[in-house]
């Protein structure tokens, strides 16, 4: 009985050594890829943590830092998918992917690189011109918008950390509890025996 409960002790202690993860994000502001790292329990990802940017088949594209915020940034040059490496050691490994569909479309694809193509292919594909005022409107509204749903995603990742924490600590809940209803009915027909 005894080790029972100091096998459940022993993996309550371990839980809540390990009860936080790495989280993080990526958003697009224009061509401007800006992210953050850091730990479900708030701390964020120490300054100078190196950042591993690659694109869909791994080649890699650059290493970046952190600053003593947890924060980085990169400027996309194509395109393309995006893949973020952080290690903040101990084995908490991050991978975070940026769509291309979030970069602007004034970027080149990688389909596109490749392509030779006539000029008369290119009048039809090439995009509309755009005036200058009407690109200056559309990254402004980029940054505002991206200046109100990047606070949203990160809440959005600390609540589903802590609804999974909680669901952690309801099931070990229900576990002493059926253990205690465990050793109740035993010591209810322990002392059965010994009434008879």
């Amino acid at each position: 009985m005894h080790r029972l409960i100091t096998i459940l002790f022993l993996g309550l202690c371990s839980l809540s050594v390990s009860a936080h993860n790495v989280v993080g994000g990526v958003y697009a502001i224009g061509n401007q890829i800006e992210g953050e790292v850091g730990f479900s329990n708030g701390d964020m990802a120490a300054a100078g943590t190196l950042i591993k940017v690659t694109d869909a088949e791994g080649n890699e594209l650059a290493n970046i830092k952190t600053n003593d915020e947890g924060l980085f940034s990169y400027t996309a040059t194509r395109r393309i998918d995006h893949f973020f490496f952080a290690n903040l050691s101990s084995g908490h490994l991050l991978e975070l992917t940026l769509p291309a569909a979030e970069l602007p479309d004034s970027l080149p694809s990688e389909s596109v690189t490749g392509v030779n193509l006539s000029p008369q292919t290119m009048e039809v594909v090439a995009p509309s011109v755009i005036s200058s005022d009407q690109k200056t409107l559309e990254q402004m509204v980029e940054r505002a918008v991206a200046k109100q749903v990047i606070p949203l995603r990160k809440e959005l990742a600390e609540y589903k950390e802590k609804a999974s924490l909680q669901d952690v600590i309801g099931g070990i809940g229900y576990i002493f509890g059926l253990c205690g209803i465990g050793i109740w009915w035993r010591q209810r027909q322990l002392d059965k025996q010994s009434k008879g």
